[in-house]
């Protein structure tokens, strides 16, 4: 499973406000039976500032998300649907979100 494939939610309690999840897992990792997967967020406009590096948004067609990245979870491999696609070009925001949340640098 290539990283930063992105998945339909399988959870039906929170996949209107995050209809995806991004596998942020290695794939050297593959035959694992769980996924480090954090959800996308749609972003909607706010008064609030973001945390821009530690929320990076995406875009996904006309959408833009953000990487609830301090919602990290593991996702048995059985409950993600087929693959919408592959966030790679995003590679540096997705790993310097993860790096913000568990290293603070």
């Amino acid at each position: 499973m290539p990283q930063f494939d992105y998945y339909a939610n399988p959870n039906p309690q929170s996949r209107e406000w995050a209809p995806y999840i991004v596998d942020l897992q290695h794939e050297m990792l593959s035959s694992l039976g769980t996924r480090i997967m954090a959800p996308l967020v749609v972003a909607k406009p706010s008064s609030e500032p973001t945390m821009q590096r530690l929320n990076p948004v995406i875009g996904i067609g006309d959408q833009e998300y953000f990487l609830s990245t301090t919602e990290i979870a593991s996702v048995p491999v059985k409950e993600l649907s087929t693959c919408r696609g592959n966030l790679s070009k995003h590679r540096n925001e997705l790993l310097a979100a993860v790096d913000l949340l568990f290293t603070a640098v």
